[in-house]
């Protein structure tokens, strides 16, 4: 979510509330003869105020579960998520008196500060993600896209260097990809998504070695290198020194091919910043509600 200018309202109203509460709490503290504690009724009343506010993150959870649900909007659940999860930090500490207390409260605070944490992470770099994405990445595509899309063009510059010196066996899963993606060709005849694929030369042509030893040395380890690893594209300043005319287009290709790979590798790992950390802070949000459970449990039967 990207805070923009109909935040400011939320912003203000948590920061009052936050100050309000950091008032109150220095009245209750100072005046408190052995100090804070989360069983005083001040104490009580910070505790629930802030675990309604970690409350919200189940709601939201659930309002994205059941999309027909009516019950707001759900940009307006991810501000409540968002502004009462940062109100809950203040209000749980004041509720601790900034102490951790026993294993079971030790534990509660540890796991507290790590999902508020993780939230603040996830927070900031939606902030900062999406704006490098659009500067760097000028041709986005959708994360579910990335991997079919880095496939595809592994077996598109095999095309290319192949319409120049023919086949190929050191690159065998490029064949074998391109003798698959004919069979579904002929199963669908006339399907207006098939690609109209070059024809692979009949014999390598004159001089063409440079262009097969360039492709295997250089250009297929490139495009078969491990995920989320843009590096470095291939110099094609060479080649297109010493390639006849008639190869132009099929370098030109590859290299843009090699271009859109780059791309796809740093999209790929800016979309890993973006939702990676969901993988600690969701989990980690459902195990801190089942902790507050026991930790009321514990505080109202002992």
């Amino acid at each position: 979510m990207l805070l923009t200018s109909d935040h400011t309202r939320w912003a203000v109203a948590t920061s009052l509330a936050a100050v309000v509460a950091a008032a109150a709490y220095t009245v209750y503290a100072t005046s408190t003869p052995y100090g804070p504690s989360g069983g005083s009724w001040p104490g009580l009343c910070f505790g629930i105020a802030g675990t309604a506010c970690m409350l919200s993150a189940v709601f939201l959870s659930a309002r994205k579960k059941f999309l027909l649900w009516r019950i707001g909007s759900a940009q307006r659940w991810m501000k409540l998520h968002v502004w009462l999860g940062l109100l809950a930090i203040p209000l749980i500490l004041f509720h601790a008196g900034f102490s951790l207390g026993g294993p079971l409260t030790t534990w509660l605070m540890v796991m507290f500060a790590i999902v508020s944490l993780s939230g603040i992470y996830g927070l900031a770099v939606q902030q900062v993600i999406p704006r490098v994405m659009t500067l760097r990445v000028p041709m986005e595509t959708p994360r579910s896209q990335i991997d079919h899309l880095s496939a595809s063009l592994i077996v598109d510059a095999y095309e290319q260097v192949a319409s120049v010196t023919g086949h190929l066996p050191e690159a065998a899963g490029e064949q074998a990809a391109l003798a698959e993606e004919e069979k579904r060709n002929a199963l669908r005849p006339g399907d207006w998504k098939q690609v109209r694929r070059l024809i692979p030369a009949m014999s390598p042509a004159e001089g063409s070695d440079t262009l097969r030893n360039f492709y295997l040395d250089t250009i297929r380890p490139y495009l078969h290198r491990k995920a989320f690893k843009p590096g470095v594209p291939p110099d094609f300043a060479r080649l297109r020194f010493d390639a006849p005319g008639e190869w132009r287009a099929p370098v030109d290709r590859l290299a843009e091919i090699c271009e859109e790979s780059r791309q796809l590798a740093v999209q790929a790992r800016l979309h890993s910043w973006l939702h990676s950390w969901l993988l600690m802070h969701a989990p980690l949000s459902f195990a801190l509600l089942v902790l507050v459970a026991v930790h009321v449990y514990m505080a109202l039967h002992y």
